[in-house]
């Protein structure tokens, strides 16, 4: 119990003492965009498919800031890339996200990149027929956001590495909230 009792101690001070120096703040957002999938030699009927659909997401993260006007955040999320589909193919990408966010802000405006990885789902469909995928693809991409008093406005372009893809970008508009 005394154990116990002593790492009680020793992790409200350390939390008590690294904070001030960590100090920045929990965020929860969610976005809209347009999700784009160009695929060819890999779908089901071996015919180009190059269609775009209407995604959303929802993500949370946390920002430190411990030195002016860089700022490094840390973010988890969810993604689905929508239905596109055309000619009798479909495609549904999903998945959880994690990835860095490093930029620099001057004010309320921040510019940054996002470097990190999705666990996607992927089904191809031709004809009724589907075949399912899933795997780790890296997540890439850049960014502007605009913040005043906890809330803000982000704009995001972000590539997808997924295997059986030619290509997947995405555009995003999110809104997100900063606790402090």
């Amino acid at each position: 119990m005394r154990l116990v009792h002593s790492l009680s101690i020793a992790a409200a001070l350390f939390v008590a003492l690294t904070t001030p120096a960590l100090a920045g703040g929990v965020y929860l957002g969610g976005g809209v965009g347009s999700a784009y999938i160009e695929d060819s030699s890999g779908n089901p009927s071996s015919a180009t498919f190059d269609e775009s659909s209407t995604a959303y997401r929802l993500f949370g993260g946390y920002r430190f800031d411990a030195i002016p006007l860089f700022k490094l955040s840390g973010e988890l999320g969810y993604r689905d890339l929508g239905n596109p589909s055309a000619g009798g193919l479909g495609y549904e990408v999903t998945g959880f996200d994690y990835s860095a966010l490093a930029g620099i802000a001057v004010g309320p405006v921040e510019v940054y990149a996002r470097l990190g990885a999705v666990q996607y789902q992927l089904e191809k469909t031709s004809t009724g027929a589907t075949t399912e995928f899933d795997g780790t693809a890296p997540l890439y991409g850049i960014g502007a956001s605009f913040k005043l008093f906890g809330l803000g406005v982000r704009g995001e372009y972000e590539v997808m590495d997924v295997d059986e893809l030619e290509r997947t970008n995405s555009i995003w508009v999110s809104v997100f909230y900063e606790f402090f």
